[in-house]
């Protein structure tokens, strides 16, 4: 009977300078623009310490096994490329597009992971922490924990993850499975882990402040009391019973500015659940609705016009706001982590009395915007680039509190100063 040998062939690791590695990335791009004079290249099992491979693209790449310890990819175009059983200790992917990458087993040790788009990527049986090993003692990384922090994990594969004590504090974890990771002191703050898959995980300890966590079997989980308050979890009956009344409110705000002030009335939705009425917002004429506090997460608010609209503290996490009109909007203290804002209006609305009313640009503690489309920093390719909208002209309505304006919408901008938002209030009600 034939039997096969066991090859006793091994890969050779090639160790690259920074010049034959910048070669690699551009005939590989090259190759991935369909140009002439490129080449797929397989730079599997290379070594190559710091490498600096900023904002590159590099989809399809394969690094399988290859040890790019201390390199830097920020916001590269990593989608579909592979790192199976890669070692990235210590790589800087912030703000990265890593969709539907391989990072199975790979070491992440210390990585920077911040912004990071990494939906649906495969990284099962991945360690985020240096273990106490004897590579982790010659490095000095004992304990060192990658920092995933406002990261986007939708639907990814996290089974068996290696993750005590990580930073997952605002990620969007929608439909992860999770199944079996070591999760242990992690902290989730913020997160969004909405759907996602726990069974299996291991929990103690956990840190979950203000987490999403609707549509999970929170009984199945061994969770304490105390961990899950402020949670956010699936909307309550009384939430539920005022769907009908909250369709009607918009209904009338939206009579109201059509008919400038004639017929409905300027509803106020402060403080409610938003939620129970889905995309109710979508393409409505909303000027000046007050929704300060509300619960808006994942509402879909693309199309309207929300011109000169207060969201004040508002949780607005992955709410949609693509092509609406916010100029001159409010949103002081608001949760917009994950929200989408490409090619929405949010520059400066003119009064007719030639006041400016500024939208308030937030951004997340670390001071980078983790909205999409908000701003004007350069996201890469996290965000795509904000497109022009056709803007329908904001409707202002006459008041004798000053003309051309409405005393409704815009009341409450006058004498109103807070550490958040003074400076630009103090310009709408036109003090200095």
């Amino acid at each position: 009977m034939f039997v096969a040998k066991r090859s006793h062939l091994k890969p050779t690791p090639h160790r690259v300078s920074q010049d034959e590695f910048d070669s690699i990335v551009r005939a590989h791009e090259i190759f991935s623009s369909g140009r002439q004079g490129g080449g797929r290249t397989i730079p599997r099992f290379i070594v190559g310490h710091g490498m600096r491979c900023d904002r590159r693209r590099l989809m399809d790449a394969d690094f399988n096994a290859a040890d790019l310890s201390r390199s830097s990819f920020i916001e590269t175009d990593l989608t579909r490329a592979s790192f199976y059983c890669a070692t990235l200790i210590q790589c800087d992917f912030r703000r990265a597009t890593l969709r539907h990458a391989d990072l199975r087993g790979a070491a992440l040790a210390g990585a920077k992971l911040a912004g990071a788009n990494l939906d649906e990527a495969e990284i099962r049986a991945a360690v985020l922490i240096g273990r106490d090993d004897d590579q982790a003692m010659e490095t000095g990384l004992i304990g060192a924990r990658a920092d995933l922090r406002g990261s986007s994990l939708d639907s990814a594969h996290l089974e068996g993850l290696v993750a005590q004590g990580v930073d997952f504090s605002n990620c969007s974890l929608r439909g992860a499975k999770l199944r079996n990771a070591d999760l242990r002191i992690a902290a989730l703050s913020g997160a969004n882990r909405e759907g996602a898959d726990l069974e299996g995980a291991q929990l103690a300890s956990i840190k979950l402040h203000g987490a999403i966590l609707s549509s999970i079997e929170l009984s199945s989980l061994d969770l304490s009391p105390e961990s899950l308050i402020d949670c956010v979890t699936d909307p309550t009956i009384a939430a539920l019973a005022r769907a009908a009344e909250i369709r009607e409110a918009i209904a009338q705000t939206e009579l109201w500015v059509e008919t400038h002030g004639a017929q409905g009335v300027l509803s106020r939705l402060d403080s409610a659940d938003i939620r129970v009425v889905g995309d109710a917002f979508k393409s409505r004429a909303l000027t000046g609705l007050s929704a300060a506090k509300v619960n808006g997460i994942a509402v879909d608010f693309s199309g309207a016009q929300l011109q000169g609209a207060i969201f004040d503290g508002a949780d607005l996490r992955r709410a949609h706001f693509q092509g609406a009109d916010l100029r001159g909007a409010m949103f002081a203290g608001a949760n917009l982590a994950h929200a989408d804002f490409v090619g929405a209006a949010i520059n400066p609305l003119t009064l007719p009395s030639g006041r400016t009313l500024q939208t308030l640009r937030l951004c997340e503690p670390g001071g980078h915007h983790i909205a999409r489309g908000f701003g004007s920093d350069r996201r890469g390719p996290l965000a795509s680039p904000r497109r022009a909208v056709q803007r329908r002209p904001a409707l202002i309505f006459s008041s004798a509190a000053e003309p051309g304006v409405s005393a409704a919408p815009f009341s409450s901008f006058n004498g109103v100063a807070t550490v958040s938002s003074a400076s630009w209030r103090s310009q709408a009600s036109g003090s200095t």
